[in-house]
């Protein structure tokens, strides 16, 4: 009769059993396997950055058009106009002659007051401050930064630079333009406005965290497209020079592909496959 193992010579017979099927990784093996591991993070952490960043940027230009247009609807319901009509009516004090009677400054700090929480100027222009335009270097000395075209080549003319620059309680700026003086006087849409969507945090490029909206005889607001910034057009003409990282200035369309999320070159979405 074989004699069988005690539990003492059972556990001693199962431990040696489990020593002969283990081997131990080597220091190499361990260092080559580490080594693997940070390749790959390194490859897939900043993607996963990058993607993270532009849905940041995407949910922030959604909540601006939300504002956007509620504050719209607000303004028509107190002030009985919509802000398009509005615009023909609200005259500049100081205005010398025709083409200065549009009060782009007066409306911008109108519409503001319907912004949840308190909006003020962040800089002043034109006749506050003597500048004729609001150039680059108001942007810059206001801002403390010019916002770039998508491409980040800089601009040295601005969509938007009739007004004052307001910020509201979160931080974003917004500048408006005339649409409606002289020859645009019987246009439905405008005028314009320009806004930063997350304020100074970047990158600060249209496209990416500022856009080009306009007001509409209907009361909404929408993307601004045209073929100049001087002319509102119902229809891109060529979607391929209006938003794209080939142009230097006319990147100002890019609202309307944003608010869509379709890439301009017709290669899925606008936010995850377009921006770079």
């Amino acid at each position: 009769m074989k004699k069988g193992f005690t539990t003492a010579e059972g556990a001693k017979h199962a431990d040696t059993h489990n020593e002969k099927g283990l081997k131990a990784f080597t220091l190499a093996e361990v260092l080559i396997t580490l080594g693997i591991i940070g390749i790959i993070a390194a490859m897939t952490i900043p993607q996963l950055i990058k993607n993270y960043q532009k849905k940041v940027l995407h949910t922030q230009f959604l909540k601006a058009y939300s504002d956007l247009n509620n504050a719209a609807k607000m303004f028509e319901t107190q002030e009985g106009f919509t802000v398009h009509e509005y615009s023909k009516i609200i005259k500049n004090p100081e205005a010398e002659n025709a083409s200065q009677a549009y009060d782009s400054t007066g409306l911008l700090k109108l519409y503001m007051k319907y912004f949840n929480g308190q909006a003020q100027a962040a800089g002043s222009t034109n006749k506050l401050e003597g500048e004729e335009t609001l150039r680059k270097d108001v942007y810059k000395r206001i801002l403390g930064y010019i916002p770039a075209a998508l491409n980040g080549s800089d601009n040295s003319s601005q969509p938007c630079d009739e007004s004052i620059i307001m910020t509201d309680i979160s931080g974003r700026f917004f500048v408006m333009d005339n649409l409606l003086n002289g020859i645009f006087s019987n246009v439905t849409v405008g005028p314009k406005i320009c806004v930063d969507t997350n304020g100074k945090k970047g990158p600060n490029k249209y496209g990416y965290d500022w856009f080009v909206f306009a007001f509409t005889k209907k009361n909404m607001v929408i993307p601004f497209i045209g073929d100049d910034l001087t002319g509102y057009g119902e229809d891109l003409q060529d979607p391929s020079t209006m938003c794209s990282y080939t142009q230097n200035t006319t990147t100002y369309t890019c609202a309307y592909y944003a608010l869509s999320d379709t890439s301009p070159d017709g290669n899925g979405s606008y936010w995850k496959d377009f921006l770079k």
